[in-house]
């Protein structure tokens, strides 16, 4: 049975945090023993959902783990696909979505754990665009990055019977919600729980929303991947990361502001005033407990990948092919 995220209280959320967390504060390293090189992809710039592998970095705990890491930013889900599929990272964070349609292709990658539940796709307008319901979009220009959301979208749009001819797909990059600021589309592809920040302080004061998952598109979220290589030379890194990871989301989660400015030291064109608010909306759409996956998220997508995605034979492989729980923390 899936679990209702929304539901469940920012309290109760944190105390299972503190559960999984507190186990692990000190791993114990022989001096002789060399630390493990590491290389962490992220999927764009750093935000709010980035924040508790910065603050791991930072605060230790990798290096707890025995993990000498990096934490690099990225170009889009599809970009950090690429990356891990050729081996480029040793782990790399990218919209599930993405992940599936990857190893569906072929890449030899597999999702080790969720981050977010729901990272809320969707198409982010102004009010007076007038795109409350898939109908809306049909002779509107819609500005995309070509990465994860825009991967979504045609899916979005046969889900609901809406002529991709009818719609006009604005490749902007980086500059997509720029582009709905400056009058050059009508709506952007983009994340709820990020990109609304951005575009209110792009002068925007009530951007909206037209979501994917109130529309016949399977409700998921980012994951953290890695190569199989990794998985068949050392398993083990995999689970001292975990590890690490759940430790950051326990510190970010204590002092949003303090975490912001620890990501803002590393990565200072990131604005703090955003991280806080997009962290705010973030803490109640982490799963308890951290990093579990829903085996019928994973079905969801794989199926939609076959039906949408040109790639039909997916149905038929095995969800074990996609993700697995085996490197979280038992208790």
């Amino acid at each position: 049975m899936r679990v209702n995220f929304r539901k469940i209280g920012f309290v109760g959320s944190l105390l299972i945090i503190l559960g999984l967390t507190f186990f692990s504060q000190q791993v114990f390293v022989s001096n002789a023993q060399a630390a493990d090189k590491a290389s962490m992809r992220l999927h764009w710039k750093a935000s709010g959902m980035h924040v508790p592998f910065i603050v791991a970095m930072d605060q230790g705990y990798f290096k707890a783990e025995n993990i000498d890491i990096t934490v690099k930013e990225g170009a889009g889900s599809t970009a950090t696909v690429k990356l891990m599929g050729a081996n480029k990272d040793t782990f790399g964070m990218a919209g599930t979505n993405v992940i599936v349609k990857g190893v569906a292709r072929g890449m030899p990658i597999i999702q080790v754990a969720v981050v977010e539940a729901s990272k809320r796709q969707g198409v982010l307008s102004k009010p007076e665009a007038g795109i409350q319901s898939p109908k809306d979009l049909i002779g509107k220009t819609i500005a995309g990055s070509g990465s994860g959301t825009s991967d979504i979208f045609n899916a979005f749009l046969s889900a609901n019977n809406i002529p991709v001819d009818k719609v006009t797909y604005l490749a902007a990059g980086r500059a997509r919600l720029e582009a709905v600021a400056a009058g050059r589309a009508d709506g952007s592809l983009g994340l709820g729980l990020d990109d609304i920040v951005r575009l209110k302080g792009m002068g925007i004061a009530s951007p909206q929303l037209l979501e994917f998952g109130k529309w016949g598109v399977p409700d998921h979220g980012d994951g953290i991947i890695t190569n199989l290589d990794t998985v068949k030379n050392n398993p083990d890194l995999i689970r001292r990361f975990i590890r690490a990871y759940i430790r950051g989301v326990n510190y970010t989660f204590m002092d949003f502001e303090r975490a912001a400015d620890i990501t803002k030291k590393h990565f200072p064109m990131a604005k703090k005033e955003h991280l806080v608010v997009q962290l705010t909306n973030l803490k109640w759409l982490f799963p308890p407990p951290l990093g579990y996956q829903e085996p019928d998220v994973i079905e969801a997508v794989r199926d939609m990948t076959a039906k949408y995605g040109g790639i039909p034979g997916a149905k038929d492989m095995p969800l074990s092919k996609f993700y697995t729980n085996e490197f979280l923390p038992k208790n």
